[in-house]
């Protein structure tokens, strides 16, 4: 069975995107550009105005303010005409604007390239990115600031046809983290993942795999702790494609180990799982269920066990109105300590496209953190008004 193609929604307001984004109606504008036969560039920009009640993620302080996003980019696409090749690379400058906490304003810089190549019997796939953030998570809160940090993300994955039943699977996952303040406190860290699976065609639909994941982190030290590194092992079974009549998607479950380099650390398993399903209910009705199961280390360089669950619907109400509804939930347990934390998030929102060009949207997100740890508990409520333009 050849992976299933997946196309990616052109959704601008990026900042304001809830925990699990489902694909709703694309922007199919004509370019902006068109450099020869196969190259097209995009204006690609959207602006935004967000109220929200807890500016810094403080329990016992809470802020609210006012925000303007405004976000221009360009997005250049490689392969119109091309039956074999495409390369996409999408840029995004936001300008952030506080109404009373100023101090708070920044520019954020996101950069992407993406690219495919299918022949007949290897396909290839591969990302690099760069995004520049400043906020507070449940993991990595200060008082009564934000948090600044650089994420540096590379991957490459390829599938060869052994034969027309198997397919052998492998790839390099690459993600370094780098924090820009506060990094007495926060540990930077470089994650190195190796995939490799085998895949079985059951049926025309659907095939069975037998995988095997091997995972490094290299957690820098900081004020607090010393330097260290995590070695992850993940095996697996799985199957993927049309794994019931309306139900789409990857499944893998199987068991994880994690070894600590630290003296006096013990070395720990879990059930391990990684899902992405999409189920086609109706033509107008979409939804989605993302599941995960896996060791992280937190912002602050503890070890943890980290279990998500992120579901979401969409419904076309008519060809020019979307509505989106999203729930998720966050478990982390410290290895290092007697901390857990349960993160819930839940989102609505409404979409307006009157034609190819534009799109608007208004929504409400809820997220709160329940911690064992003072400072890391928080409830917020979010606002936003927001316009996308793809020409």
């Amino acid at each position: 069975m050849k992976p299933a193609k997946t196309y990616p929604t052109i959704a601008l307001a990026a900042a304001l995107a809830l925990p699990l984004t489902l694909p709703e109606k694309a922007l199919e504008a004509s370019p902006l550009v068109s450099i020869g036969n196969n190259a097209d560039v995009f204006f690609a920009g959207s602006s935004s105005l967000r109220w929200t009640s807890n500016v810094f993620r403080d329990e016992e302080d809470e802020v609210s303010d006012l925000l303007w996003v405004l976000s221009p980019g360009f997005e250049l696409n490689v392969g119109r005409g091309l039956a074999n090749t495409d390369l996409s690379i999408i840029t995004r400058y936001d300008l952030i604007r506080y109404q009373d906490e100023g101090q708070l304003d920044t520019e954020l810089l996101h950069i992407k390239a993406l690219g495919s190549y299918k022949g007949s019997r290897m396909d290839l796939n591969g990302s690099v990115s760069f995004d520049e953030t400043k906020t507070s998570t449940g993991d990595a809160n200060v008082v009564q600031d934000l948090i600044e940090f650089d994420t540096f993300t590379a991957h490459l994955k390829g599938e060869y046809r052994l034969s027309p039943k198997f397919s052998l699977g492998a790839g390099v996952t690459y993600k370094e983290v780098e924090y820009t303040t506060y990094e007495t406190i926060f540990s930077d860290r470089e994650t190195t993942t190796l995939p490799f699976d085998l895949f079985y065609e059951l049926t025309p639909k659907v095939d069975l795999s037998i995988g095997y994941t091997h995972s490094t982190t290299d957690v820098k030290s900081t004020f607090l702790r010393p330097a260290y590194d995590q070695e992850g092992h993940f095996f697996n079974i799985g199957a993927r494609g049309d794994l019931l009549p309306k139900l789409n998607g990857l499944l893998k479950v199987g068991y994880r180990t994690r070894n600590d380099s630290r003296s006096g650390v013990d070395d720990s398993g879990m059930l391990g799982l990684d899902a992405d399903l999409t189920w086609s209910a109706t033509p107008k009705l979409t939804g989605a269920l993302r599941l995960s199961r896996d060791f992280g280390v937190s912002g602050e360089g503890q070890s943890t066990e980290r279990t998500t669950v992120n579901t979401g619907l969409n419904y076309s109400l008519n060809q020019n109105f979307v509505a989106s509804a999203n729930a998720g939930l966050t478990l982390r347990d410290y290895s290092d300590s007697s901390r857990e934390d349960q993160q819930y998030d839940l989102g609505l929102r409404l979409s307006y496209l009157p034609n190819q060009y534009w799109q608007f949207s208004t929504g409400y997100t809820y997220s709160e953190n329940d911690s064992d740890s003072a400072t890391s508990s928080y409830t917020n409520h979010m606002w936003d008004l927001s316009a996308s333009l793809r020409y």
